[in-house]
């Protein structure tokens, strides 16, 4: 049996992660084997490999890579092309993953494995929350966490749609990444205090839940939605049906989005092809704040834990 090396949740380690010998995956029939070139790191996945029961389990949502073995039943790409996608299962930080073509999508020449391995849970995540937006040309739109992949990516394509793009930071020093996105608005508030002038939206998306969440609904615009993504700032919230919810005529949406469960609804290949098509036009790009090799995967994640730096972490498997 062929073995290759992964990455393990190890709580307690370095990052909580640690390289260990596996056996190499078998594809089943529809699925393709890749070889590994690139993954990004995501603190989503991070914070689960810091519980003391995850030891030993894989982990890695992003990866980039070529097909070593397209599937059995011809759903996949050829031998040799280059491809990103995602693993639900969490197994994608090794040497090999094998992978259905709904998760998968060939990358543009002109495209490199490291930035595209950066698209696939970020990209993804932000592409939905901006699909459940509706009338967004000139219209006004809020992105919270913008220093984060997703709402560096929700900004972006918050600007692409011809929205009016607000975006919110915890830090006055943060301002510049924001400017440097595109925002048309900066909002410097750590908690959502002093939001309340901030005027109306026809959509917010938002990754910091918490105390936040209360004073975000109170600033959706009649017929608009509020997309919450991610609990950074905590899971629990007060939240006052009226006003915050029924006050200014209501008709207030707020939707709850994993990516997990937008996979059932739409194959992810779908928009990882589009996410890939703005790339290699330079219409998204991604801030890389490290790219090293794998071998400094504990290293780099203890530091992206630590939040030492902001950006994307990507990690390269020499060929």
């Amino acid at each position: 049996m062929s073995t290759m090396r992964r990455l393990e949740m190890s709580p307690g380690e370095a990052g909580n992660l640690v390289f260990n010998q596996a056996p190499r995956p078998e594809p089943g029939p529809g699925d393709a084997l890749i070889r590994v070139s690139a993954f990004s790191m995501n603190r989503g996945e991070l914070g689960m490999a810091s519980d003391p029961a995850s030891k030993g389990r894989t982990i890695g949502w992003d990866f980039a890579g070529s097909i070593e073995l397209p599937a059995a039943d011809g759903s996949t790409p050829t031998r040799g092309t280059r491809v990103v996608g995602w693993r639900p299962q969490m197994d994608a930080w090794a040497e090999y993953v094998a992978c259905p073509a709904s998760y998968l999508a060939e990358i543009p020449d002109s495209v490199p494995d490291g930035l595209a391995a950066t698209l696939p849970v970020a990209g993804l995540t932000a592409l939905a929350s901006l699909d459940k937006g509706t009338r967004l040309v000139g219209n006004r739109v809020l992105v919270t966490g913008i220093t984060g992949g997703v709402g560096g990516f929700a900004l972006q394509l918050a600007k692409l749609s011809g929205a009016h793009v607000v975006a919110q930071v915890r830090k006055p020093e943060q301002s510049e990444v924001a400017k440097s996105l595109g925002a048309d608005e900066i909002i410097v508030s750590a908690d959502g205090s002093g939001m309340e002038h901030a005027g109306q939206f026809r959509l917010i998306v938002d990754g910091v839940g918490g105390s936040m969440l209360s004073a975000l609904v109170r600033l959706v615009a009649k017929g608009g939605t509020l997309v919450c993504y991610g609990v950074t700032g905590g899971s629990e919230s007060t939240l006052h049906l009226y006003p915050d919810l029924f006050g200014s005529g209501g008709q207030r949406s707020i939707y709850g989005l994993t990516l997990y469960t937008e996979a059932e609804l739409e194959p992810s290949s779908i928009g990882l092809s589009r996410l890939l098509s703005l790339a290699a036009e330079g219409r998204l790009r991604t801030d890389i704040s490290h790219q090293v090799d794998w071998s400094e995967a504990p290293s780099i994640a203890q530091h992206l834990i630590d939040r030492r730096f902001s950006g994307k972490a990507v990690l390269t498997l020499a060929r």
